[in-house]
């Protein structure tokens, strides 16, 4: 029993991240960045892909409300096919996400974010407060949002 739980420790740590890793990432539109410089003091992160239903639910949830924080950064990671960018550019236009200088999509190619986070299955969101990640939570259910929006207000009145 005891290596039971020993092995359940150590994997825990390997496959689930307390900081936000600095790295190289590939925008929607093509550009390179890090992810930290994504981010802001607070930052939502989801990870998604455009056949998951209850990730486009909670998306289209989280943003009735983003645009209410100015200093909240929105960072969408995307994990469908390397082949299937032009359907991603499509679908975000179709949803008119509200792409700008706090709302970013990465494409996780590679899926080296995605592995990094453990973040199967999807989706999986993350709040972040100085690139520390204070909320994770797998999966999506109408209501989760108001959970979402309850911690990102306390975190940016504190």
């Amino acid at each position: 029993m005891k290596k039971i739980i020993i092995f359940f420790l150590v994997f825990q740590n390997i496959f689930s991240q307390d900081n936000l890793p600095n790295f190289s990432v590939k925008l929607l539109n093509n550009q390179s960045s890090n992810l930290v410089s994504l981010t802001n003091e607070i930052s939502l992160i989801s990870f998604w892909a455009t056949w998951c239903l209850p990730c486009i639910k909670e998306i289209d949830k989280i943003n009735t409300f983003v645009k209410d924080y100015d200093n909240l950064s929105v960072i969408l990671i995307n994990t469908d096919k390397a082949g299937e960018i032009a359907k991603v550019k499509r679908f975000v236009k179709t949803k008119r996400f509200p792409l700008d200088n706090n709302y970013h999509i990465i494409m996780d190619y590679n899926q080296k974010l995605s592995r990094s986070f453990n973040a199967q299955p999807i989706p999986l969101t993350l709040i972040t407060k100085n690139n520390r990640i204070i909320y994770r939570k797998r999966g999506f259910n109408v209501g989760d949002e108001i959970e979402i929006k309850n911690i990102i207000e306390q975190e940016i009145i504190e």
